[in-house]
């Protein structure tokens, strides 16, 4: 009896899982990546203290607490 009742149990969590069900205590809480968005996230955004352009605060580079968007233009003002 207890046999039927656990496979049971194991059955019906392969067949959640398997439809895109989360499990809470055996799924990891997903980690927060910073290099992936969601489709539509708004970032935000600077402009390059050299040129204007204005370019995503992951993408920028910093330097003395101004962003630049590429290499070239920080090249100029150093």
């Amino acid at each position: 009896m207890w046999l039927k009742i656990i496979f049971l149990v194991i059955a019906g969590v392969f067949v959640y899982r398997l439809f895109g069900g989360k499990v809470p205590f055996l799924d990891k809480p997903k980690e927060d990546n910073e290099n992936e968005h969601d489709f539509g996230e708004v970032e935000a955004t600077s402009a390059c203290a050299t040129c204007g352009t204005y370019i995503t605060e992951t993408d920028a580079l910093i330097y003395q607490k101004k962003s630049y968007c590429s290499h070239e233009c920080l090249k100029k003002i150093k």
